[in-house]
């Protein structure tokens, strides 16, 4: 009787943290459209200085879908493929009150270990990303998604074209 019970609360325990992630993931896709593309370094030691590590930039595009949203708060990103490593030494802030178009682009690094193997191609992995929403007159929400990583990363900004 006593396994049953352990059992059972066990089972109602992993029911609610399903519950609770399956809620934050909603909230997030309520509030914010976010697409995740990806970029390898030209050089070795680009972005790191380190000659002997590969590396590149995962970049965020966001776009608030909620008005009284004010920023999104990344605290954390977890590639879902062994040989990528980030390690987010600070957050990032994705401001949304100020922007007139609405769209923000944000970008953080990332290692790829050539132990864990070699990609030539992130399109389609998976990446968790967690942190906060904060809105314009209530208590900021935590959220937790994991998106699909899309095509390599091309400015959509004509300025920054060239022909």
């Amino acid at each position: 009787m006593i396994t049953f019970l352990a059992l059972a609360a066990l089972v109602l325990i992993f029911i609610y943290f399903i519950l609770k992630a399956k809620q934050k993931k909603k909230l997030f896709n309520e509030a914010v459209s976010m697409e995740v593309n990806y970029l390898f370094q030209d050089r070795p030691g680009q972005y790191s200085g380190d000659y002997r590590t590969k590396s590149g930039v995962f970049v965020f595009r966001t776009r608030p879908k909620d008005n009284a949203l004010k920023n999104l708060v990344i605290k954390e990103v977890k590639p879902s493929h062994p040989a990528l490593l980030v390690n987010l030494e600070q957050i990032v802030v994705v401001p949304f009150e100020q922007k007139k178009e609405g769209k923000s682009d944000v970008s953080v690094r990332f290692k790829l270990l050539k132990k864990k193997g070699e990609l030539s191609t992130l399109e389609g992995k998976g990446i968790r990303v967690s942190g906060v929403l904060n809105f314009g007159k209530s208590k900021p929400k935590t959220f937790s998604t994991v998106l699909k990583i899309g095509e390599l990363y091309q400015s959509k900004d004509p300025l920054d074209q060239t022909t």
